[in-house]
């Protein structure tokens, strides 16, 4: 996964979770942080769908993806990214 894409994913999860910039890791998870609930959890889902055109909605394993590196391992076994 390229680096860009990376910064991208994670900026996308930061204003889904309304957080500031730089405030997610890259080994963030729901665990870590208060404001990744499950409301949190759909915000993300929902961003990253709208981001990738609808490719997110048909990956199953995405619902339970509550950290940033399990999100970006899903997304790059199933080139999405």
């Amino acid at each position: 996964m390229s680096e860009n894409c990376q910064s991208e994913i994670m900026e996308i999860i930061e204003k889904a979770l309304q957080l500031n910039a730089g405030v997610l890791k890259t080994n963030s998870s729901a665990e870590m942080m208060d404001d990744w609930d499950s409301l949190g959890q759909l915000s993300i889902l929902v961003a990253l769908d709208k981001y990738f055109e609808g490719k997110i909605s048909g990956i199953s394993a995405m619902a339970g993806a509550n950290s940033v590196p399990k999100i970006l391992a899903i997304l790059k076994e199933n080139s999405i990214c």
